[in-house]
């Protein structure tokens, strides 16, 4: 029994084709994503929602409702739009900010559901959370497993539940991939299918670096690091529900559900490159990598690509160099942290990525 989860990328007109393409008898469950952007200068449909709420411009609301119309008129779906529509349009100013945030999940599991001839379930009866927004994961999984009790499919939306004092809570945002985990957990999934539109864990961001190599499995603590650096393509709090029932996770690219993809269990990976992240801090960059080279092995490589890339470079506890673009060097037996006033991203992934057997 498989449960899967998609993001909003795959919520959209040209792209909701591809999930039903994907879900098969074995898909017992599917959490689903508010819609995501069509294009690059497109917004999302929850960044849309808290707009709205703090703005309360119709004209806001009138884009999430053109969103979702598409999605159903180039579908085909048999499902009366403008009724959802209206009805969710009355209860989005009515509660807090995170009840308005939760409504593009909601339409977009009651819209794929119709798509999948698939029952419905709401979200807000079996997520639960405490009044000071902790998940009430007893009562989360027991209602989790009398809502999905059966063999029909059901469809919910992610990201948000239902509070004990009334009203909704959100997990942060990403959370959808929280929900799919934890619903995953409570049924004792055999696998836990996470499908983005990009080839699962990429060792690089794929948008900054050319033909970036994929991690094809790690274990959980591996995925957790990953996280903390930075890496956004599966949410850090979706972990421990898949470790704890040892649930594996399968990350994978809803365009190419049978290219490349990462499997992510209690195996440790068997590559030597787990990551090259960078982001943009005040200053410059830091760029974290996570890689499972021996000690002295990494320390030769920064060692060498530093004498290419700078002047001077001397290595202890925390390393500095005399090139005033690279302030600090912080090395560890898993990690390496450089923080730079340029970005060092493409030509650091090349420099290891050509030692440890990746493209």
């Amino acid at each position: 029994m498989i449960v899967a989860k998609f993001g909003g990328t795959a919520v959209t007109p040209r792209n909701l084709i591809y999930i039903k393409r994907i879900v098969t008898e074995a898909h017992r469950a599917v959490v689903v994503s508010a819609a995501g952007k069509e294009f690059k200068e497109d917004e999302k449909v929850t960044d849309l929602l808290l707009k709205f709420y703090d703005e309360r411009d119709e004209r806001l609301w009138q884009k999430v409702a053109s969103k979702y119309r598409r999605l159903v008129e180039v579908n085909g779906i048999s499902v009366d739009a403008e009724a959802l529509l209206t009805d969710a349009r009355a209860r989005a100013l009515r509660f807090d900010r995170q009840y308005c945030a939760s409504l593009g999940e909601e339409i977009s599991a009651r819209i794929v559901s119709a798509f999948l001839c698939a029952d419905y379930v709401e979200a807000e009866k079996v997520i639960r959370f405490d009044e000071k927004g902790e998940l009430l994961v007893e009562q989360t999984y027991d209602a989790i497993r009398a809502a999905f009790d059966g063999d029909n499919r059901r469809v919910m939306g992610g990201f948000y539940g239902g509070c004990s004092a009334g009203g909704r809570r959100t997990f942060s945002r990403g959370g959808g991939d929280v929900t799919g985990a934890i619903v995953a957990a409570a049924l004792c999934a055999t696998l836990y299918e996470n499908w983005t539109d990009v080839n699962g864990v990429c060792v690089a961001n794929p948008a900054k670096v050319h033909n970036v190599a994929t991690v094809s499995g790690m274990s959980y603590a591996e995925m957790r690091l990953l996280s903390l650096a930075g890496a956004e393509v599966l949410h850090s709090d979706a972990v421990a529900p898949c470790e704890q029932r040892a649930v594996p996770i399968r990350i994978g690219n809803f365009f190419n559900p049978d290219g490349a993809s990462t499997l992510i269990s209690h195996c440790p990976s068997q590559d030597k490159l787990l990551s090259v992240a960078e982001k943009a801090v005040e200053g410059g960059y830091v760029v974290t990598v996570l890689h499972s080279f021996p000690l002295w092995q990494i320390t030769r490589l920064m060692s060498i690509f530093f004498k290419q890339n700078t002047r001077e470079l001397h290595f202890f506890d925390k390393s500095c160099s005399v090139d005033p673009d690279v302030a600090q060097v912080e090395l560890s037996d898993r990690v390496v942290r450089v923080f730079s006033r340029r970005s060092l991203l493409n030509a650091l992934y090349l420099h290891l990525s050509c030692r440890s057997g990746s493209p």
